[in-house]
């Protein structure tokens, strides 16, 4: 094989699936035989070695949920256009944690929010988890909008007439009022339930 030779080491989907049947891949990586137990819990490997397999157990792991996280420029200030959305990577997140949470696994992202309207509650960078199936801003809450072709976060507020009431936590951004008539044009994308935010 290429790794006994030294010119490619075993990759870590190799060393996972030996290290699942109990194969000791301390001795697969370097030739010398581990201590009894280490092929199980892993003793003996490096580091990257350890990770690896650490990282591989999760991504199999079914109690383990996969959330998207997208790098899409979402707009929390006066908004920016975009056509094309990215997915910059993944936040994976144990399903009993996203239970307590009460974030659904199935039907969120997360979402990177750009500008200072929100600023105090969701601050510019800030990532955002938005649920997808909470489309009615009948509650009062944060929602994710598209609006005039751009995506905003904005708290929202039903207002007498079947309204609603576009606000900026920043008091420097004014209150939109968006009409009865005028609600076709706006699209609520989903609520913002939680936010990952710098502490300092």
């Amino acid at each position: 094989m290429l790794y006994e030779s030294n010119e490619r080491s075993p990759k870590a989907d190799y060393l996972a699936a030996l290290y699942e049947v109990g194969v000791d891949t301390h001795y697969i990586v370097t030739g010398n035989r581990s201590n009894e137990g280490d092929a199980i819990s892993g003793q003996g490997l490096s580091i990257a070695e350890q990770q690896a397999l650490y990282l591989d157990e999760r991504l199999n792991d079914p109690n383990v949920a996969s959330i998207p996280m997208y790098d899409v420029e979402c707009a929390a200030g006066s908004g920016r256009d975009f056509t094309e959305e990215k997915v910059l990577g993944f936040f994976h997140m144990d399903r009993a944690v996203l239970s307590e949470l009460k974030l659904p696994a199935e039907s969120g992202a997360w979402v990177r929010a750009r500008g200072d309207s929100m600023v105090g509650t969701i601050d510019d960078g800030d990532y955002v988890f938005v649920d997808f199936t909470q489309r009615d801003p009948s509650r009062e809450g944060v929602y994710l909008i598209l609006s005039d072709g751009e995506r905003r976060i904005k708290r929202m507020q039903r207002v007498a007439g079947g309204g609603w009431l576009l606000i900026s936590d920043n008091a420097r951004y004014e209150k939109e009022l968006i009409a009865p008539d005028k609600k076709q044009f706006v699209e609520v994308l989903g609520r913002c339930l939680v936010n990952l935010g710098q502490v300092l």
